[in-house]
């Protein structure tokens, strides 16, 4: 039976070389193997959207961080394949917007439950243009209004830094998050 190890014991034998990266990789790792362990880390539930000449459109996404207070910047993942990634490209814009306990109707729609046609999504609740013109959730937790500053491949996803134009923020109740394939929300 092979055993991989990442860090070297008090007992481990001296002359072994540690293990490359790919010996070091389970190797029944699958992307069905890594998306089930992905499901069991906890994240808050946004709408990422965007408007322009590239369309109104919008997509439910967990990969979304913070990456720098100067200047203000965030990221989120994108998979290259979705029309959400296509219109952002086109759109040079994006808006993340946060949602709380009573959203799950929004974050099931723009996550492509129900096939809804993108107008219907859009019509299911209120929504405001902010600096961008990028629709903002009226009543979201947050939004965040963003010009896109960068974007790196990795995989079949994009790594896209924007640059922060706006924020809109209201006393949020319970914030939504999803894990496990399911949602769960958390008090303030």
């Amino acid at each position: 039976m092979e055993r991989n190890v990442l860090l070297a014991s008090p007992t481990a034998d001296p002359d072994r070389q540690p293990p490359s990266f790919t010996e070091a990789v389970q190797r029944d790792l699958t992307a069905q193997s890594f998306r089930e362990a992905m499901s069991r880390v906890a994240t808050a539930v946004h709408v990422v959207t965007t408007d322009g000449p590239g369309g109104r459109m919008g997509a439910t996404v967990s990969a979304f961080c913070s990456v720098s207070d100067e200047p203000p910047s965030v990221l989120i993942c994108l998979n290259r394949s979705t029309r959400l990634h296509a219109a952002i490209l086109k759109n040079r814009v994006f808006c993340v917007n946060t949602l709380s306990e009573g959203h799950e109707d929004v974050s099931d729609a723009f996550a492509g439950r129900g096939q809804l046609a993108m107008e219907d999504r859009f019509a299911r609740t209120s929504w405001a243009p902010l600096a961008t013109g990028c629709p903002a959730l009226e009543d979201a937790s947050l939004s965040v209004d963003c010009g896109v500053f960068s974007l790196s491949e990795v995989g079949t996803h994009s790594v896209i830094i924007g640059t922060v134009s706006d924020i809109r923020m209201r006393e949020s109740g319970r914030s939504l998050i999803y894990i496990q394939r399911g949602y769960r929300s958390l008090p303030k």
